[in-house]
């Protein structure tokens, strides 16, 4: 018990708590895609399209993980402004989209996915396990309960009232939501 204790003190004295960013990618239809494809042709696919996503990281966000069909993206400092935001969403969802369109134009099969993402700023830590960087506090929670929702579209963005200004959000709503099922991004 006293290891722990003299263990957590230790720690302690280099947590870095800080405000951030958070802003999670996520691939729309991969449950769908993964039960209807072979395991080699849909582990290919994902790995290229994950790729896409990382290499159109704009905003030198750090990775914390990537988990199936979503990175979890992190930045600590002041936050980006909406627009920025916006623009980053569009350009990993250009280089998505212009990726999957290769990809289906050789296999010549309409894959039905797309890219949402969710951004959230607040007050989080970073901690290391053996060679991980792990985050933990309330706005990574947040974060991931918004992917769960009830938005019928595939292609958005979702930004929580902590990212967008306080004049565009809308005061009923926790969230800022943009849909972008018709838009032409290319």
């Amino acid at each position: 018990m006293e290891y722990l204790y003299k263990q957590y003190l230790s720690e302690s004295r280099n947590i870095r708590v800080e405000e951030g960013l958070i802003i999670i990618p996520d691939i729309s239809g991969y449950t769908e895609f993964v039960s209807s494809i072979c395991i080699e042709a849909g582990r290919y696919i994902i790995g290229e399209l994950l790729s896409t996503i990382l290499q159109a990281n704009k905003l030198g966000m750090n990775v914390s993980e990537i988990e199936g069909d979503a990175i979890l993206f992190y930045k600590f400092g002041k936050k980006p402004s909406m627009q920025r935001i916006l623009k980053l969403y569009e350009t990993m969802l250009r280089s998505f989209t212009i990726k999957l369109r290769e990809i289906e134009t050789i296999i010549g099969h309409d894959l039905g996915l797309s890219l949402k993402l969710i951004a959230h700023y607040g007050t989080f830590s970073e901690y290391t396990i053996g060679t991980f960087k792990k985050l933990y506090g309330e706005p990574i929670v947040k974060a991931h309960s918004l992917l769960k929702n009830t938005i019928k579209s595939k292609t958005y963005i979702l930004m929580t009232n902590a990212v967008v200004s306080k004049e565009t959000a809308k005061k009923e709503k926790e969230y800022f939501f943009i849909n972008y099922s018709c838009r032409t991004i290319l």
